[in-house]
């Protein structure tokens, strides 16, 4: 395995982790029915922080044990693959910005069924959009990874 395709795999790990432990808590006091805002902006925060210092610790291991891979320059593959990754995760990325915002409308109208603050409901629409951010990236990393097990 490349250096390059353990960092996409340890990146799709460390974002699947990370993000589905901030979703499942948002999702979760969303049934419950008991938002607190400060509270989830701890959480994004936190997410943010942790990810990031995880993704500083692996890709510095991998590096430590791939060190001549780590200098290298991506070679032409590797920089086609890239390139080519973004096509599908813009595609999903774009689907699920306009899924939501045609959403809003049906989430305001749903809010006061589930007795929830209709005040919330830009902070449901932000956590979709950054649920579609987070899939575009897994789509974008998967999409490279698939590439360099396949070729071409």
């Amino acid at each position: 395995m490349t250096f390059r395709e353990k960092i996409l795999l340890s990146s799709m790990a460390i974002t699947l982790v990370i993000w589905g432990w901030y979703f499942t808590g948002f999702i979760g006091a969303l049934k419950a029915g008991r938002i607190d805002q400060g509270e989830a902006t701890g959480d994004f925060v936190l997410a943010v922080i942790v990810l990031t210092v995880i993704h500083i610790v692996m890709a510095t291991l991998v590096a430590i044990f791939s060190p001549k891979s780590a200098n290298a320059p991506a070679d032409d593959r590797e920089k086609a693959y890239a390139i080519a990754a973004y096509r599908p995760a813009y595609f999903i990325l774009s689907a699920a910005v306009v899924t939501t915002m045609l959403a809003g409308p049906v989430l305001l109208r749903i809010a006061g069924e589930m007795k929830l603050d209709p005040e919330l409901a830009p902070v449901v629409l932000g956590n979709a959009m950054l649920a579609a951010l987070v899939l575009a990236e897994l789509v974008h990393s998967g999409f490279q990874l698939v590439r360099f097990r396949i070729g071409g």
